[in-house]
């Protein structure tokens, strides 16, 4: 997922959540750390260096040992780390309810912003998410996972995953909850 993607979706309401729930003290430091990020990795992928540094700034309580050993689980052949990685753990780490997480998350992944998630928006996040639950060298049928989560959300099967949905369904399927129900590295480490 490029860069210029996320740059188009975040708005002054990401900064304030991200501001208010992680030790990023205002708005405008965010921002700073966005711009320069947006700046630096056109490309979407960040060096494990800055990740850790961005990380730590957020949760300066994270032991720096369990730091580097996520961020060497998340980094990917190229030696880089998605920058969405980041701000997907961001909020997955952050003070917010589970609910405040989801609809970030959710915001995140609404590529196109028409305030429902499509098939395509879902895989990417789901194939993340797993990894990130399950671990790089998961057995969990992905489609098979998606096709549960996405018919526990769409309730009124309008084939549209609108953002109390895409909540439902997230909380509501055991493999999703499980990874929710993270807050602390070492726990994420244990699974990968």
């Amino acid at each position: 997922m490029g860069n210029t993607q996320t740059r188009k979706r975040m708005s002054a309401k990401d900064f304030g959540y991200i501001a208010k729930n992680t030790a990023f003290l205002t708005n405008d430091i965010v921002e700073e750390y966005y711009r320069k990020i947006s700046t630096e990795c056109s490309d979407g992928k960040m060096e494990p260096a800055d990740f850790q540094h961005i990380f730590k700034t957020a949760f300066p309580e994270r032991p720096q040992d369990k730091l580097e050993k996520l961020a060497a689980e998340i980094t990917n052949k190229n030696g880089k780390i998605d920058v969405v990685s980041l701000l997907m753990l961001i909020y997955l780490f952050s003070e917010g309810s589970i609910d405040a997480k989801l609809g970030q998350i959710f915001n995140l992944f609404d590529q196109d912003g028409n305030g429902n998630i499509s098939v395509d928006e879902l895989l990417n996040l789901m194939a993340f998410f797993i990894e990130i639950g399950e671990g790089k060298n998961h057995k969990v049928d992905l489609a098979t996972t998606m096709a549960e989560m996405y018919n526990l959300g769409d309730s009124d099967k309008n084939e549209k995953l609108e953002k109390a949905e895409f909540i439902r369904g997230m909380k509501g399927h055991p493999v999703t909850n499980k990874i929710l129900q993270l807050n602390k590295i070492d726990a994420l480490l244990e699974i990968m």
